[in-house]
Order: C-alpha cells, then sequence, then structure tokens
C-alpha cells in the first residue's frame, strides 16, 4: 500500500516512470555481415571498421586474414582490448587510428559556398 509523508494510505496514487535505453539492437551484427560478405564475395581490396565494439573481435580478426584492415576507434578511450591485434598479422597491414576533434574539424565544409552557408554553431 502506497502511504503520503504522514503514513495514511493513498489508495488512489499512481505511478509514472520513463525508461530511455539509447541501445542499437543489431547493429554489430549488420557490421560483421556486411564485412565478412564484402571479403569473401572479394568486392573490396580493404577494410576500414568505424567501432570500438569488441562484439566484432571476430569478424575482424577474419577480415584481417584475408584483407588490410584499419580500426577506427571513434570513442575517447582505448582500443577495445579484443580487437587490438599485430599489424602484420594475416595478410598484414592493419592500422588503428582513434579519431580526435581535429580530425573532425579537418574534414568539415567551409563556412560558406555559393549562396548556401553553414548554420550558427556548426
Amino acid at each position: 500500500m502506497v502511504q503520503d509523508g504522514a503514513g495514511a494510505p493513498r489508495p488512489d496514487a499512481r505511478f509514472m516512470a520513463s525508461v530511455a535505453r539509447r541501445e542499437e539492437k543489431g547493429s554489430d551484427v549488420n557490421v560483421a555481415s556486411h564485412l565478412l560478405i564484402d571479403i569473401l564475395e572479394r568486392r573490396v581490396d580493404a577494410a576500414i571498421v568505424v567501432s570500438n565494439d569488441s562484439d566484432l573481435e571476430f569478424p575482424i580478426r577474419e577480415a584481417r586474414k584475408r584483407v588490410p584492415t584499419g580500426l577506427v576507434n571513434p570513442t575517447k578511450g582505448f582500443p577495445a582490448g579484443r580487437l587490438n591485434g599485430n599489424p602484420a598479422e594475416g595478410v598484414g597491414g592493419h592500422w588503428w587510428h582513434r579519431l580526435i576533434g581535429e580530425d573532425l574539424s579537418a574534414v568539415q565544409l567551409p563556412p560558406r559556398i555559393g549562396k548556401l552557408s553553414r548554420p550558427d554553431g556548426w
């Protein structure tokens, strides 16, 4: 029984809850599937994966056996340990990079192109 601050029962009390989950379902499976399909069907000569999701350990390890593979970490932290490897393993030529603010700033369009301008605050 719900009670008020004085301890009296409140049978008319209502509970409200709000739940927010920002979770992508299946995105790592989609990345892994497309990565391996593209490599196994010889659609690519190399691959770059932008993720720090350790669930991608197996497909990235398999990719490294077949094509040079770059891994771009979009997070502030260190790469997930299981995503690390040796640049020479498999076919070799693998690399790792962590995105920083300067990387994003360096590839922005100019503030104005012809009649178009970038919104304030961008």
